[in-house]
């Protein structure tokens, strides 16, 4: 293929005319063909705007700005424990924990007393849980308290009383405290009788009853003021049926005889058991003590045996 070669002035009016023809031809009078310029440099070499360049990225200063504890970006928090041992920090902290036992109160650990199920004892803080009354001490467990040896709880069961002691309020009827019945005894004081598991029968809220009758009967039996066999028994023992519990008389004061005694008189058709006044003499009318017998002479007492006959 031939290469066809313009001539001179015609390539450079093909050249105008292909200018002419665009929207813009040449180097634009806007543009700046100028080398970029640079910032002006400080003194120091940072910039010269005094750091308006420098973006905030919220990172602590060098200057000694506020420093956040977390590393974050808000202010210092210094936790507050001066004179604490325990408790908030103020800083989302703790100034230290209790051990086992205590509990933080006011930034100190005390101790908390341990009462539960307790009514005298030590609480484990250097205090007790309650005290028990006089004569009275507390069990290993700390659940109650019980008289010492020669004492029982009172009716009101806030306190104990001797036995032996004065009765001080105690009726000769008496009370039951558990199994035992406590009364007054006219001789002796304050005593009390066993009455056996389940066996002392309280009559009102109070408190007040005795041993139920068991095989005791109206006509009675003698005994001690406790309830004990003797040779020459000063209390007679009778079933109150209506009741079903046991009263107790003191054979002084029934017969108004310091020689008074509880003994059993023997007929040919039975027998009765009583308070004497002494041997072979018996209340009578007036309650004056009299013969037992019509004929004084055939009054027979046996001191074996405990009781009286008239000639029989």
């Amino acid at each position: 293929m031939s290469t066809h070669q313009f001539p001179g002035p015609l390539r450079f009016a093909a050249a105008l005319l292909f200018c002419l023809t665009l929207v813009h031809c040449g180097p634009s009078e806007d543009l700046d063909d100028s080398p970029p310029t640079r910032p002006p440099v400080s003194q120091d070499g940072g910039p010269s705007d005094g750091g308006a360049s420098q973006v905030d990225s919220g990172m602590p200063t060098q200057d000694g700005g506020s420093t956040p504890r977390d590393g974050g970006g808000g202010p210092i928090c210094t936790p507050s424990c001066s004179g604490r041992s325990c408790g908030p920090d103020g800083c989302g902290g703790t100034c230290g924990t209790c051990r086992s036992g205590t509990t933080c109160s006011g930034g100190s650990c005390v101790c908390v007393p341990q009462c539960n199920g307790k009514t005298c004892g030590p609480d484990g803080c250097g205090g007790v849980c309650g005290t028990c009354p006089a004569n009275a001490t507390c069990s290993t467990a700390g659940d109650s308290c019980a008289c010492v040896l020669g004492y029982v709880p009172n009716q009101a069961h806030n306190g104990c009383v001797r036995v032996g002691g004065a009765c001080e309020g105690v009726s000769q009827y008496g009370y039951c405290s558990g199994d035992t019945w406590v009364r007054c005894d006219a001789q002796e004081g304050i005593v009390t009788m066993e009455c056996g598991p389940g066996q002392c029968k309280r009559l009102d809220s109070a408190g007040n009853g005795a041993c139920t009758c068991g095989s005791i009967d109206a006509n009675g039996v003698c005994a001690t003021a406790s309830g004990a066999s003797a040779a020459t028994p000063r209390v007679h023992f009778i079933c109150a049926p209506s009741a079903g519990v046991l009263i107790a008389s003191n054979c002084t004061v029934e017969t108004g005889s310091s020689a008074g005694f509880c003994s059993t008189f023997v007929t040919s058709f039975g027998h009765q058991t009583t308070c004497f006044c002494g041997t072979c003499s018996v209340p009578g009318r007036n309650n004056q003590c009299g013969s037992l017998c019509g004929n004084p002479a055939q009054c027979q007492y046996s001191a074996s045996g405990n009781f009286h006959t008239c000639g029989f």
